[in-house]
């Protein structure tokens, strides 16, 4: 089997303010975790084909803006996993690619997810609970603020 590999993608928005906003969902398998769409690569799939099929498979969406990919790379521990045990004992760590999309049409949420919140940099960066996903909002907020997220 080859290595696996998560992506996870940030939605985001300019409100009616002029406040860029972030889409945080909750997680119903762990509902203390709040996070853009992530999901496993499957079969053959490239990263920005996952993208688009979590941001569809969990929040309804079906992107036509472009999909930036962002340059941290990040790892989750392996036993969080449910599908871990399949990787063998070898995979310690699932390595995370990230990705953000500007959209602000409805979302419908899966069974994956218990609700879901448009939030501010400075509150989506508390909720969010992995380390390496704030790293990557932060990432996303700053490229925004400075205006090089397409390079």
């Amino acid at each position: 089997m080859r290595q696996p590999f998560n992506v996870h993608v940030f939605l985001y928005r300019v409100n009616e303010y002029g406040i860029q906003e972030y889409a945080m969902f909750q997680r119903a398998d762990n509902p203390q975790i709040w996070q853009g769409v992530a999901g496993g690569v499957e079969d053959e799939e490239s990263f920005e084909q996952v993208a688009m099929r979590e941001a569809s498979e969990e929040a309804g969406v079906v992107l036509t803006t472009p999909l930036y990919k962002l340059d941290t790379i990040s790892f989750l521990p392996s036993h969080i996993f449910p599908e871990h045990f399949k990787w063998g004992s070898d995979v310690v760590v699932c390595p995370m690619i990230h990705f953000a999309a500007a959209y602000d049409g409805d979302i419908t949420l899966s069974d994956e997810h218990l609700n879901v919140q448009w939030c501010t940099f400075d509150l989506a960066y508390t909720m969010m609970y992995w380390h390496d996903q704030k790293t990557a909002l932060w990432e996303l907020n700053q490229r925004l603020l400075r205006g090089n997220l397409e390079r």
